[in-house]
């Protein structure tokens, strides 16, 4: 099943600014939200198997897919507050919030500043909730070194960010031999976010510190982290 079979939509969140959703199905509702550069896409499988029990949404945030693309608010605060008003508008309740990567940080940037009420489980893959720090013992993206490095100087032009992600999707995203086709059309979905939004976002994600919440969350709701 395709991507394109599904449902698509667009949501105001704020002035000016439209957010691009797919979903599918019916029953409580699953809200998939995919990582840096990345768009709903991404979770093709994910929306076929789900779908035949549950209302499946998948979305492109601000600056990512289709969604619009801005010069501010490249940051997951504001990430956040467009989340919400999805989710309001949509009038979900009940809700299993799934997030992939630096869309961990939505997820928890949505649950610290408009709390729990609509979310009924949380689901996080492969980011941490600090994603730079000096202590040694926490589960970092990488070292200060590595972080600056992909900031200031790979991810300041659409070269940078093409050149990034083909790295990343093979060794970090699949990790096993990836078809050339497959690889060109993850790069493409990529390729929808300006490199300088990539940028902005970046360094928000390797500074941002949600500890405090993701804690709350494993403490008071069903949540699962997958490291």
């Amino acid at each position: 099943m395709s991507v394109e079979r599904l449902e698509s939509n667009y949501v105001q969140v704020a002035p000016l600014v439209e957010l691009h959703y797919v979903e599918k199905g019916a029953g409580q509702p699953i809200l998939f939200i995919p990582g840096l550069t990345f768009s709903s896409e991404i979770f093709e499988s994910q929306i076929d198997y789900f779908s035949k029990t549950n209302r499946v949404i998948a979305i492109d945030p601000r600056g990512q897919g289709t969604s619009t693309k801005t010069v501010h608010g490249n940051d997951y605060a504001t990430h956040g507050k467009d989340l919400a008003k999805l989710i309001e508008i949509l009038d979900l309740k009940d809700l299993i919030l799934v997030g992939w990567s630096t869309g961990n940080l939505e997820v928890w940037s949505y649950i610290s500043q408009f709390g729990k009420k609509r979310v009924k489980a949380v689901v996080t893959i492969d980011m941490s909730p600090v994603p730079l720090s000096i202590d040694p013992s926490c589960w970092v993206e990488g070292s200060l070194d590595e972080l600056r490095t992909a900031a200031s100087e790979i991810l300041i032009s659409p070269k940078g960010v093409r050149d990034f992600f083909s790295e990343y999707i093979i060794a970090v995203m699949i990790q096993r031999n990836v078809e050339e086709e497959e690889l060109e059309y993850l790069l493409d979905i990529s390729a929808k976010t300006p490199y300088y939004i990539c940028s902005s976002l970046f360094c928000n994600a390797v500074l941002s510190n949600y500890f405090e919440v993701a804690k709350e969350i494993s403490e008071t709701l069903p949540s699962i982290m997958f490291t």
